[in-house]
């Protein structure tokens, strides 16, 4: 019997190693404590971090599965191995290393709970409508069809993805004994949801992420590149310390960065090109430090304990917060899995 993996590392222990000194260890900081006498910065072990349980374990027909994960290693963390290598040697990198960093990015943009908070919000929004104005226009072809005498069926363009996250019923006239049937759809913005559209990003969506040129960018003398639970940063600057950390992969003029090590960074203003390796002046070197920090969630994380993190990223001190989210944690694989096996009730 298969076993399946239940501590679901959203930031891989790979990539995290990079700022470990025994590759075991690694400084973290958290940003919501419970208490002001909470050690700042702790050396935790890299298994205990950036993982949460069952995040991506979802439970089919009312059995768990663990796939993605699996199929994240698989297809992005493990084919990257090589070419992060070239980078922390400061090799020439060929056009398939690029390509194959702009992917692991994406998926690292993707895959985590900050990314999972920020797609739920968005499907409150949008979902509604977009569900209403999808059934309206699929009625209409269905209609269009019958009066033609043709023969049709509902088809998702998509249809290799989202299988698990929409329950679709046709209900018959002949169900509800009148002369027209109805067509019901449910959905649950949650986990299966989350996962199913990371794996449409990372087939098709991705792409757009390998035409950009990128760089690796060095910091100022002096300085290091500190990581956190959501490395990805896609920055749109529109000067005199105006901006925000909502860019898209294909959106004109954004800046998308991850740091690989305490002296690499990965980087593309999108449009643009700039030499494949280079350094930052000091005030760009602290500007990058303040956007990684202002993405993280929860954790930052260094080779070893970092001053100019508290002035950047001050800890918030709430203990019902703390308790209240880590409650909520706890509780988030029997919701999702009750979510995912009653969609059809």
């Amino acid at each position: 019997m298969q076993q399946i993996t239940h501590n679901n590392h959203f930031v891989p222990q790979l990539y995290l190693k990079q700022w470990s000194d025994d590759g075991i260890h690694i400084w973290s900081y958290r940003i919501l404590v419970s208490h002001e006498k909470v050690q700042e910065w702790r050396l935790l072990p890299i298994s205990g971090v950036a993982y949460q349980r069952d995040l991506y374990t979802t439970s089919v027909n009312g059995n768990e599965v663990d796939e993605f994960e699996k199929w994240l290693e698989r297809e992005f963390e493990n084919p990257v191995q090589e070419s992060i290598n070239k980078v922390l040697r400061d090799e020439g990198l060929a056009t398939s290393d690029w390509e194959r960093l702009a992917t692991y990015l994406g998926a690292q943009d993707v895959r985590t709970p900050l990314s999972y908070v920020e797609m739920t919000e968005r499907w409150r929004k949008t979902l509604p409508h977009l569900m209403q104005d999808t059934l309206e226009k699929s009625i209409k072809k269905l209609e269009q069809a019958r009066n033609d005498g043709e023969k049709t069926r509902l088809r998702s363009e998509n249809n290799e993805f989202f299988n698990n996250a929409f329950d679709i019923q046709i209900h018959r006239a002949s169900e509800i004994d009148e002369k027209q049937g109805y067509i019901e759809v449910k959905v649950v913005a949650g986990r299966a949801l989350w996962l199913e559209s990371q794996k449409m990003l990372l087939t098709k969506t991705v792409e757009a992420l390998k035409k950009h040129k990128w760089s690796i960018v060095y910091p100022t003398q002096g300085y290091q590149w500190f990581t956190c639970d959501h490395p990805v940063v896609k920055l749109n600057y529109y000067g005199n310390g105006n901006y925000d950390l909502m860019g898209g992969w294909g959106n004109k003029g954004t800046n998308i960065i991850m740091p690989l090590s305490p002296r690499h960074l990965l980087f593309t203003q999108i449009g643009d090109e700039f030499p494949e390796r280079f350094t930052l002046t000091p005030k760009q070197t602290k500007l990058f430090q303040r956007f990684i920090a202002e993405r993280s969630m929860r954790w930052i994380f260094a080779d070893k304990p970092l001053g100019i993190v508290r002035k950047l990223r001050p800890r918030h001190i709430d203990p019902e917060a703390y308790s209240q989210e880590i409650e909520q944690w706890k509780k988030w694989h029997e919701e999702q899995s009750k979510a995912e096996n009653n969609k059809s009730d």
